[in-house]
């Protein structure tokens, strides 16, 4: 190896590491740029937008086009934070300053993120001119601008949006379980629970478990009919586990003990959790056989439900715990005991 290539090589490892450097220089300036940008830009305008006065400055600042996606996020996150009056004042501003233009030319590009940001101005807008752009968006591939489009539509006009998304809930398994229950609670049960039980029996069966599990935010006068119905209907595990689920009523209880020893664990350890809400003393010894079900959880719960039960002495329990015949059924009744006393 020459001297001369290996000075080659020192070179061109240098430079790669000033290339580097400089890179990286350049990242945190550009970081830096931005997060400077956006601090002056809440300080003209996060005063304004959160003064919540019905009466706004004639001179409001200037919104040039490098703030228009800072002031967008800044003017979605307050609407996310505010209610009531606060919200119509955003709205004022927005419109006083063409934002609901700025939407609509945003909602026509090729931008994820700036489409993300416009259907959810929009919709706070209570823009109806876009009805049907998200409409179809709800349809869209991407997951996160659909439900975001479906959540516009919920506050452009909630009862007409209804019909419209609760089908794709029961469809769409890339919709965060967790986000459509938080928007669905939102609108509230005199909204929701009609048209979300009458669509949990128009939609296929082996789709109903997707609706049901928000049943809880439903008025149990339209929700307990259709579990009901249902639940004689389909032998889907998912389906049933999500029909136990709801069950709040004693009368159901006969419906409920037919499920203790399913097939299906999933099913038969929320029949236990019925029973532990609902059961009464004579539950005890259907339940004293499921101390050995073969599956922990039915197990886990089956003691708890046990320890739950009215009417049940603890002094019991405690004796099944030294004297039952299966060592897993005394372990867990002694685990149970345990947390009980803990």
């Amino acid at each position: 190896m020459t001297l001369s290539f290996v000075l080659s090589i020192g070179v061109a490892v240098g430079l790669l590491y000033v290339a580097v450097v400089a890179n990286l220089f350049l990242v945190r300036f550009r970081n830096s740029a931005h997060v400077r940008h956006r601090e002056q830009l809440e300080g003209v305008w996060l005063p304004l937008l959160a003064d919540g006065q019905e009466q706004i400055p004639t001179d409001l600042p200037p919104l040039r086009r490098r703030d228009l996606v800072p002031f967008l996020v800044l003017w979605n996150q307050l609407q996310e934070s505010f209610v009531g009056e606060a919200k119509s004042h955003l709205n004022t501003v927005a419109r006083r300053l063409g934002i609901d233009r700025t939407a609509h030319q945003l909602l026509q590009g090729h931008s994820l993120s700036r489409r993300l940001l416009a259907v959810s101005t929009l919709g706070h807008l209570g823009e109806r001119s876009v009805w049907n752009d998200l409409v179809r968006m709800t349809g869209d591939a991407d997951g996160l601008l659909s439900l975001a489009a479906a959540r516009a539509l919920t506050r452009i006009d909630a009862p007409a949006a209804m019909p419209v998304i609760l089908p794709l809930v029961a469809q769409r398994r890339d919709w965060s379980r967790n986000y459509v229950l938080g928007m669905l609670s939102e609108l509230g049960a005199d909204v929701v629970s009609r048209p979300l039980t009458e669509a949990a029996m128009r939609v296929p069966i082996e789709q109903a478990d997707r609706l049901l599990q928000y049943f809880s935010v439903a008025h149990v006068s339209d929700a307990v009919p259709v579990v009901r119905s249902i639940i004689t209907r389909t032998k889907n595990v998912e389906c049933l586990a999500a029909c136990l689920r709801v069950f709040a009523d004693v009368d159901d209880l006969d419906t409920v003990r037919e499920y203790l020893y399913h097939p299906s664990w999933q099913v038969r350890v929320q029949a236990v959790n019925v029973l532990a809400r609902l059961g009464s003393a004579r539950d005890f010894a259907a339940l004293a056989l499921l101390l050995t079900d073969a599956e922990w959880w039915v197990r886990y719960r089956t003691a708890r439900a046990m320890c739950a039960l009215p009417g049940v002495d603890m002094a019991r329990i405690q004796q099944l715990s030294t004297e039952h015949h299966d060592p897993f059924a005394r372990d867990m009744l002694v685990h149970v005991l345990a947390e009980a006393h803990a």
